[in-house]
């Protein structure tokens, strides 16, 4: 079976997901081949798949602050002339190489009907991993348009992560039922390969100015508001106190809707805002006491996934799939969403309980590798595929 991914992003969350999958899929014997940037950070790692390093965007995953929104909105336009021309670059490829599966991640815009409509003649099976149901950020939702519709009726599957998010999904379109399939979002081991021997976690303790005996409470991830960073801010406030070697990490790149402007300097706190780079990421995970995940809402995260496949003590919000991914006790805590209150109190009861925290870890190691291997995920969509031969 001859199988196309397509990720345009050759940077951040999704081109793993994307390259974990490909490998997954080649390991258990299809033919796949990895469409996306040139602006490619995963060449250190073995490729038992075919890469074609076709699109030439920009770099998604930028160091420092947005752009200001005037800058914003004319390079919205900019990139959107750029998308739509590595679209039909797509198209003429896939034209080409004729395969018998293409598989997309998220759709981006109602208005890529017109182009997927155009790669549905080229291919004999067309899917999707809906990764993002409805849009956090910027208004909106992705399945609000009703030329959404009109995408989701052009493929012949669609996987989503978890049943929460499968629900959601039919709620919106009742006809794809017969579509839609539902896989677990798989963990995130490439960065146990990819980690950066050279970088530690005494090294990134340096970096930041932090003591060897301070507990660092992490937040990893993009920075949105979605993301409920406010609400850690608050509850960390109530934290030092009781643990005054306590310091907050905020770590990401900041996307439109986040200004740092409005997060003015607090004792004990810093926000990074650049992106991580992928040789580092476990350093990160390994100097942090605990890792936080304070969602508003939330389909499913790779940068939870990250933490419980290196083995971080981990504070989950209850939203989206986060209670069908972690055991609450076990592979971490999970906390009512919009409580600073309880999320300060899951915190403090890590930052003073070594055992739990270790407990909690190894659990959570445990479950990624066992509960979100990738393999399975492989078999269960090459099935699919197969069936729809």
């Amino acid at each position: 079976m001859k199988i196309a991914v397509v990720e345009f992003a050759g940077k951040g969350g999704l081109i793993h997901y994307a390259f974990q999958l490909c490998r997954a899929m080649a390991r258990e014997g299809a033919n796949v081949t990895l469409l996306t940037d040139t602006n490619y950070e995963l060449d250190a790692l073995d490729h038992p798949f075919r890469l074609e390093r076709l699109f030439h965007l920009w770099d998604p995953k930028p160091a420092g602050q947005s752009s200001p929104p005037s800058r914003f909105r004319f390079q919205r336009a900019i990139r959107a002339v750029l998308y739509y021309r590595e679209w039909l670059r797509l198209i003429a490829f896939l034209k080409r190489e004729r395969f018998d599966v293409v598989q997309f991640g998220d759709i981006r815009f109602p208005t890529d009907f017109y182009v997927i409509r155009q790669v549905r003649k080229h291919a004999r099976i067309m899917a999707d991993v809906c990764h993002n149901v409805r849009r956090f950020t910027g208004g909106g939702s992705f399945v609000a348009s009703d030329r959404y519709e009109r995408i989701y009726k052009l493929f012949d599957l669609v996987f989503l992560h978890h049943d929460v998010n499968r629900d959601e999904f039919l709620a919106r379109f009742p006809e794809s039922d017969q579509r839609v399939r539902t896989i677990v979002h798989g963990n995130e081991e490439i960065f146990l390969e990819l980690r950066d021997s050279s970088i530690t976690a005494a090294k990134v303790r340096e970096r930041l100015g932090l003591e060897p005996d301070d507990q660092v409470v992490l937040f990893f991830g993009s920075l949105s508001a979605y993301k409920g960073i406010d609400l850690l801010l608050d509850a960390f406030g109530g934290i030092a106190g009781q643990h005054p070697r306590a310091r907050l990490i905020v770590a990401g790149p900041p996307l439109a809707d986040f200004k740092l402007e409005h997060h003015p300097p607090r004792e004990n706190v810093q926000i990074v805002p650049s992106y991580i780079e992928a040789g580092e990421v476990a350093a990160w995970m390994e100097m942090a006491a605990v890792v936080v995940y304070p969602y508003r809402e939330i389909h499913q995260s790779g940068a939870l996934q990250i933490a419980l496949t290196l083995g971080a003590p981990v504070v989950a919000t209850r939203v989206g799939a986060n209670a069908e991914v972690i055991r609450d006790g076990v592979s971490g805590l999970l906390v009512p969403p919009n409580d600073a209150g309880a999320l300060g109190e899951a915190i403090s009861r890590l930052l003073g309980d070594p055992g739990l925290t270790r407990r909690l870890g190894e659990g959570a190691r445990a479950t990624a590798e066992e509960t979100f291997a990738w393999r399975p995920i492989a078999r269960q969509m090459l099935e699919a595929y197969g069936s729809e031969r």
